[in-house]
């Protein structure tokens, strides 16, 4: 297979990535890189300049902006036709992001292709098209991209994708998703594991969830009358058992749904 370097970036957001994940990106060395870095800290970038010797353009902001505007601030900043949306948890192969090139080259309708996240022996060339994909790595054409709009900002972390999945199905374009190309995902720690960051992934989801619902005319009162009252009766629960760690979480909902009060507020005046 003919190697295309120069139609592909890969963006990727860092948020207080161990140092053995960033060894991940040597991968893509034979491309044009974009990082966004939200960990108030500058040793990724020291890292990935002076061990690993790669090329790339580094952008860090004070706070934490979230995933939503982390990723269109990286689009923005995108020259080539493609890209590749990864993670420092991901392990592709520059023959399965080639693979990817492939499928959105010859589908001319194809805005986004995913990899496939089980390995498969099947050497032809083939690929499917899908309703859903897997966001964790995933190659756009950012020109089709652009014309429908990028990703809701109004979302911090999670759900953002869905949201995008859902407007993309209703637009002419598809997605699809590589048999041939694999991709393995090692989540269990992109970020620092800790009781912070567990609490900013949690009180994130469920706002994430409740705007989900705001946006899809789903909200109802009910719901978050009762995801509150629930975790205000399992926090007191699991205070008096000692279990702190579950209290926390506990917590976090709870400022998830307090966050999405004031999001809705803004959005009714």
């Amino acid at each position: 297979m003919k190697k295309n370097y120069k139609d592909i970036t890969v963006i990727l957001t860092l948020y207080k990535t161990p140092i053995n994940k960033l060894d991940n990106l040597r991968n893509y060395k034979n491309y044009k890189i974009i990082i966004f870095d939200q960990g108030k800290n500058n040793y990724a970038k020291k890292y990935l300049k002076n061990k690993l010797n790669l090329n790339f353009k580094y952008y860090s902001f004070k706070k934490n902006i979230g995933l939503s505007k982390a990723s269109n601030f990286l689009l923005s900043k995108v020259r080539t036709k493609y890209c590749l949306f990864t993670q420092p948890d991901i392990l592709i192969s520059n023959l399965s992001i080639q693979i990817l090139y492939k499928v959105i080259k010859k589908r001319k309708d194809v805005i986004f292709v995913s990899p496939n996240h089980k390995k498969t022996s099947r050497r032809k060339f083939d690929y499917k098209i899908l309703k859903k994909l897997n966001f964790s790595c995933i190659m756009c054409d950012v020109k089709k991209l652009n014309k429908i709009g990028f990703f809701d900002e109004d979302f911090f972390l999670y759900w953002e994708d869905i949201f995008l999945e859902r407007k993309i199905n209703t637009t002419k374009y598809k997605m699809a998703m590589s048999i041939n190309a694999f991709v393995k995902h090692d989540s269990s720690n992109s970020s620092e594991n800790n009781y912070k960051t567990d609490f900013v992934r949690s009180s994130n989801f469920l706002f994430g969830e409740l705007v989900f619902d705001f946006k899809l005319k789903k909200f109802r009162f009910i719901k978050i009358f009762r995801k509150l009252m629930q975790n205000i009766i399992l926090f007191i629960f699991n205070i008096l058992i000692f279990q702190l760690k579950v209290s926390l979480k506990n917590i976090a909902y709870i400022i998830g749904i307090l966050k999405f009060t004031i999001f809705y507020m803004s959005k009714i005046k």
